[in-house]
């Protein structure tokens, strides 16, 4: 079905070749968007989605890219602008969840996470905006997850 502020619209979905981001990436090909799948490392997934997206009668293309890096922020909107145009979309929805214990975590650990988790959320946001302002419309759609409003015991 598609939504009439959206239809045409070019989006980008971090963390989307599996989980809540491929939902998202269907959602909004449905929606009627051309879809820019991100992973950092699961191609062929991203590809399925991708797939997905085209039998929805919509654009896609797979924009592997470690969005916690701001080169490869770079590259990656370029790669999407040149194949898909310019982004009107962003969801920042690219997240790791490393299960130890605090004792467990290293201090690489805890710099990986909070990279993927947050960085990359600033990085994709920052590089968009210019676009958006230029254009005078743009939608940033942040997520987050729902563990992060409790506690967890590890033994």
């Amino acid at each position: 079905m598609s939504v009439p502020e959206l239809a045409g619209r070019i989006c980008l979905v971090t963390g989307a070749s599996r989980g809540i981001g491929r939902a998202i990436a269907v959602a909004l090909a449905r929606a009627g968007c051309d879809v820019a799948i991100n992973c950092r490392s699961r191609t062929e997934d991203a590809e399925r989605v991708a797939e997905d997206v085209v039998a929805l009668g919509r654009r896609a293309v797979v924009a592997q890219a470690d969005v916690s890096q701001a080169s490869a922020v770079a590259a990656m909107i370029a790669h999407i602008n040149r194949d898909l145009g310019p982004i009107d979309v962003l969801i920042n929805n690219a997240g790791v969840a490393l299960r130890r214990g605090i004792d467990d975590l290293t201090e690489a650990d805890f710099d990986e996470t909070i990279a993927v988790n947050l960085k990359s959320a600033f990085l994709c946001s920052q590089a968009m905006l210019p676009h958006m302002r230029a254009q005078q419309w743009g939608r940033i759609v942040n997520i987050s997850s729902g563990a992060a409003r409790s506690a967890a015991v590890r033994g």
